[in-house]
């Protein structure tokens, strides 16, 4: 029970049986800090009239705070709509992937990450590549620096249908698909690498590659597919012997 001559480590022991009627007196005990709040926020069964009292005190002006109500499932779904544009991209980015919380407040976040992405640092983008998901991650598959791209290629979320996004756009630049062409994982895909063997971009030296590594069956396929580049039809044609 929550009394008022107690100390913060005495309320901080009370916080995983700490009733919902007694929340309002928790808000404003002289001994209650911002770790307390946080921590009651951890728990699964915090009424939404609770949150609510949380998202109108004093405690809702910090970004930490902010974000764990964002983050609560039984949160008003007008106190997170109103709290999202507040938090940074990283907080926004886990938003999008809870699925505990309401499909209104993961599409705001989702937006408002969107929004920023422009005016986001080259340091901030590589880090969201190797976290985002969804549209985000989608949206990142634009990006025209090898860094970005490298950061895209070790995100756990992404699958081959994303790869061969990047490596069939006309418009992926040369270090684009060079990244994706020395990257382990993707470039060892069969689909990979016939659309790498594809595009003209594509660094002659990793198409030598990848021909070695091909049946007779798809080489032939690709001699005479129109999109191969001539200069690798021709080393193509060479490995099958009709140079």
């Amino acid at each position: 029970m929550l009394k008022p001559q107690m100390t913060d480590e005495e309320l901080w022991a009370l916080l995983p049986t700490l009733g919902m009627e007694e929340v309002p007196a928790f808000l404003t005990h002289g001994a209650t800090k911002e770790q307390h709040v946080l921590k009651l926020l951890t728990r699964r069964d915090v009424s939404e009239e609770a949150l609510g009292l949380v998202a109108h005190s004093r405690w809702a002006g910090t970004l930490r705070i902010q974000f764990a109500l964002v983050n609560h499932r039984n949160t008003p779904l007008v106190e997170s709509m109103n709290l999202v544009k507040f938090l940074f991209w990283r907080d926004l980015n886990q938003i999008t992937q809870n699925f505990q919380v309401p499909s209104e407040v993961r599409h705001r976040a989702e937006s408002v990450l969107f929004q920023r992405l422009p005016a986001m640092a080259i340091g901030e983008k590589i880090s969201l590549a190797r976290l985002a998901g969804g549209q985000v991650l989608k949206t990142l598959r634009l990006e025209k620096d090898p860094q970005i791209v490298q950061a895209l290629l070790e995100n756990p979320r992404l699958v081959e249908e994303d790869v061969l996004y990047l490596v069939c756009q006309p418009r992926t630049p040369a270090p684009v698909l060079e990244s994706v062409a020395r990257d382990p994982k993707w470039s060892a895909r069969r689909e990979v690498r016939l659309a790498l063997l594809r595009n003209a971009k594509t660094p002659l030296a990793s198409a030598i590659t990848f021909i070695s590594s091909l049946t007779t069956v798809e080489l032939k396929g690709l001699v005479n597919d129109a999109k191969v580049p001539l200069a690798v039809r021709r080393m193509i044609e060479k490995r099958l012997g009709k140079g």
